[in-house]
């Protein structure tokens, strides 16, 4: 597997042995990483798509319930204080 002979040979194929291995862990460590990362983001999609589903239900439940449309309220008039008239003198 590697050139030379005696301890030099023993030493390059335990150098190629432990690259090897650590490029492997490292691909297992990416890998697990980009699998979390896919994991998140149909996490993220799964909750918005609840959320829009949620809301469309709870329309729905105010109109089978015969609920109003929310409006915005308008703020009261003030009543304002009657004028008198002055009496004539």
């Amino acid at each position: 597997m590697v050139p030379g002979r005696g301890p030099l040979k023993i030493a390059a194929a335990l150098a190629v042995a432990a690259a090897g291995l650590g490029g492997g862990l490292a691909y297992k460590k990416f890998r697990t990483y980009l699998h979390e990362k896919q994991l998140r983001k149909e996490r993220k999609e799964r909750r918005q798509r609840d959320a829009a589903a949620s809301e469309q239900e709870q329309k729905a439940r105010a109109v089978r319930n015969g609920a109003a449309a929310k409006a915005r309220k308008r703020p009261r008039k003030r009543k304002r204080a009657a004028t008198k008239s002055k009496p004539a003198a």
